[in-house]
């Protein structure tokens, strides 16, 4: 909780601000504080969350299936400087540091777009990291590797290295740039989060499993947070995908039942 305070204090006293400014940032905190409480039980309520859920059962099936043999594999081989150097990083962009200058950019630029991308983004990513913290304690599996685990990895979470909190905030940036400013700008952040993902199992830290669990702990949670924000300017092609009437039901024709879906373009 220090980290935030001092992070928040070093904002409200920046020169760039103002009294008036400093006023309506403290608001804004508390502001994407609320997306996190409300995004924690409204992501269950998400029918578009459907989509996650779907390709998070395949993909886990798969990882969990495959875990022992691409950690081996993987961990044969070198790292690259690259996705080492992006690996590490995950921890820096878990803290508040790079969202508080972000932000500051935009309230000092009165980019209301861009502050509401910071705000969801960070509710997003300690939603995420919350969640992953509390999945820890789940007793699903050890790290591929034990040593040399430092401060970050071992005193805010448990011993299962389920989920992987290290990508969570590249994954909550690659999700939140594709809402706000299409999947063009999301590709940048999507390939960082593979490279970071990578380096997790080749460094023999977490599994697939525990990277592709991250990932979509991080999706569902982003999903949640939109729909507490209720803004109403994110990209079309986000809009045309997942801001849809979507329906899942039954149907019985004569003595048949079966499921219904249903999807308005």
């Amino acid at each position: 909780m220090r980290i935030f305070l001092f992070v928040f204090a070093f904002l409200c006293t920046s020169p760039a601000f103002s009294a008036t400014a400093s006023g309506k940032a403290w608001k804004d905190f508390k502001t994407s504080f609320s997306y996190l409480f409300q995004g924690s039980y409204l992501q269950f309520k998400q029918k578009q969350n459907l989509y996650y859920l779907g390709a998070a059962a395949s993909a886990l099936w798969y990882s969990f299936d495959q875990d022992d043999r691409i950690s081996a594999l993987s961990r044969r081989k070198d790292i690259p400087k690259h996705i080492d150097f992006v690996g590490d990083m995950g921890v820096f962009f878990n803290l508040p540091i790079a969202p508080a200058a972000v932000y500051l950019w935009a309230r000092s630029n009165e980019n209301t777009h861009a502050m509401q991308f910071v705000l969801e983004t960070f509710a997003t990513t300690y939603l995420s990291l919350i969640e992953s913290n509390l999945i820890s304690f789940i007793p699903i599996h050890d790290r591929p590797d034990t040593s040399g685990l430092s401060h970050w990895e071992t005193s805010f979470r448990a011993d299962s290295s389920f989920p992987s909190g290290h990508i969570i905030s590249y994954a909550a940036i690659t999700l939140k740039t594709f809402q706000f400013y299409g999947p063009y700008w999301a590709i940048a952040p999507m390939v960082v989060t593979v490279w970071a993902s990578q380096q997790r199992v080749m460094d023999g830290k977490h599994y697939l499993s525990d990277v592709v669990g991250g990932f979509f702990l991080t999706a569902l949670a982003s999903e949640g947070v939109r729909a507490a924000a209720g803004y109403s300017k994110n990209h079309p092609t986000y809009k045309w995908l997942f801001e849809r009437n979507f329906q899942v039901g039954v149907t019985r024709h004569e003595e048949a039942v079966g499921p219904i879906v249903s999807l308005e373009f």
